[in-house]
């Protein structure tokens, strides 16, 4: 258990697609996913409970501290920047920094990457399968990739920033596929 009610394989291998690396994942209007070489913490970084968090629009200033306190290479640091005068580009900085350290290294292979989350509503233990790669952007029209209803126009700036500043996305974008097929 990797924290946060999140399990992870005791390998932590990713997917490797077949050549060419495109994987359609259904119908016509299914989004076109590709891999990605995804950054990684290794064991200089610390145990894994002590590095993920939840995600940083639900984590108070005071839970941030508490994450931090923990461990100081925790993922909040990067992903919910409060240090200096310019908090995005110190992220970006410390960022640098664990790569240089080695506190972060970055997969040599592209890849896709399977996940599940496991956690209890209600009292029945329920577990959340999916695949981590980069999609394609979409025109609107096409009906491929829908944005979120209730986007707010800070967040959306805030997460721009980040980017810029790190070159990251450190918290993936759900998008939900129901597998009709079982697979």
């Amino acid at each position: 258990d990797g924290g946060g009610g999140i399990r992870y394989n005791n390998t932590h291998q990713p997917m490797i697609p077949p050549e060419g690396g495109r994987q359609h994942m259904g119908g016509n209007n299914m989004a076109e996913m590709t891999p990605f070489g995804a950054l990684r913490f290794t064991a200089r970084a610390g145990k894994l409970d002590e590095l993920v968090c939840p995600p940083y629009d639900v984590i108070s200033d005071e839970q941030r501290r508490e994450y931090l306190e923990r461990n100081p290479h925790n993922i909040i640091r990067l992903e919910l920047p409060r240090e200096g005068d310019d908090p995005y580009a110190r992220a970006g900085e410390v960022l640098r920094e664990w790569m240089e350290q080695g506190v972060l290294v970055c997969d040599e292979q592209n890849a896709l990457y399977v996940y599940e989350e496991e956690f209890s509503h209600r009292g029945q233990r329920l577990c959340v399968s999916g695949v981590i790669g980069r999609v394609k952007l979409e025109e609107f029209t096409k009906g491929v990739v829908l944005p979120h209803e209730e986007t707010l126009s800070k967040a959306k700036t805030d997460r721009l920033n980040l980017m810029r500043a790190t070159g990251c996305n450190f918290s993936q974008i759900y998008s939900l596929y129901h597998d009709e097929g079982g697979v």
